[in-house]
């Protein structure tokens, strides 16, 4: 189970994983929690402010079908970028009641009974407060689910998930892409952002995946956002496997022993989950 915020996290941070699992057969469900209301819309699609949410969740089905995983969309409303008008709106992800959240999520856990459970890490990426709204509930369900004392509104038994992660991006590898992004188009949004905000420091990670067989699938799916862009419009096609074909995580739950022998290569190492 991998939850988000937006339509289109899924695939332009978790494509390759997904299509990974799924191909592999593990049943890959994804969790978001808006419909992305708030996103910019990119030049030449046809939508407005008002009908941007159905177009995107429209995107985030065929997307998710791409990768072959099925979707459980919460009913919230993006918040937008932080210090946005959005951010206040009552009906905004972020101004949800956190224990309504967290009950929902619990109950999707139940019903779906995941051995491994993946989000943002704490500060959800780059900042984004639904990024890091999901991370909260996301790792506090997490918790909840397997406690017989947690009432459950569906009467589902509790399920224990086994591992939680959280997935983002090395901090040295975005510093380089920025850097090679620069190179490609000197005038661009990220040449004033400072990189030491984004992403996770890289000693924290403690698996990587090689995906590289994926990064195809990945890009399909990312294509399908055909409103907000895909991240494999930043590079040329011959750094995709090199910008994509790694995905990394930071193992949360259980605490990975010290010291560590090496990075993680599958998120069900240790798992009985067939």
């Amino acid at each position: 189970m991998l939850a988000f915020g937006h339509p289109d996290d899924e695939s332009h941070l978790a494509g390759s994983t997904i299509a990974k699992y799924s191909a592999e057969g593990a049943e890959v469900v994804v969790v978001i929690a808006t419909r992305g209301e708030a996103g910019e819309i990119a030049p030449g699609v046809e939508a407005t402010p008002e009908n941007l949410g159905e177009i995107r969740e429209a995107e985030l089905r065929a997307s998710v079908a791409v990768a072959g995983a099925s979707l459980e969309l919460l009913d919230y409303r993006d918040s937008g970028m932080e210090g946005a008008p959005e951010n206040k709106d009552p009906r905004a992800f972020v101004q949800a009641d956190e224990d309504e959240v967290v009950g929902t999520l619990v109950s999707l856990m139940r019903k779906h009974r995941p051995h491994v459970v993946v989000t943002f890490d704490e500060n959800g990426g780059y900042g984004h407060p639904d990024h890091k709204f999901i991370s909260k509930t996301t790792t506090a369900a997490f918790l909840a689910s397997g406690n017989a004392g947690r009432a459950d509104p569906e009467k589902l038994a509790p399920w224990a998930p086994g591992k939680l992660y959280y997935m983002g991006f090395p901090r040295a590898r975005i510093k380089r892409f920025i850097e090679e992004y620069v190179k490609i188009k000197p005038d661009n949004d990220f040449r004033d952002i400072d990189p030491d905000t984004m992403g996770i420091p890289d000693e924290r990670f403690t698996t990587r995946l090689d995906v590289a067989a994926y990064v195809s699938v990945r890009l399909e799916a990312a294509s399908k956002h055909r409103s907000q862009g895909s991240p494999f419009d930043l590079f040329p096609e011959a750094m995709h496997e090199e910008v994509f074909g790694n995905d990394y995580f930071v193992l949360v739950h259980p605490a990975p022993a010290e010291p560590t022998s090496g990075l993680e290569s599958d998120l069900f190492a240790g798992l009985d989950w067939v």
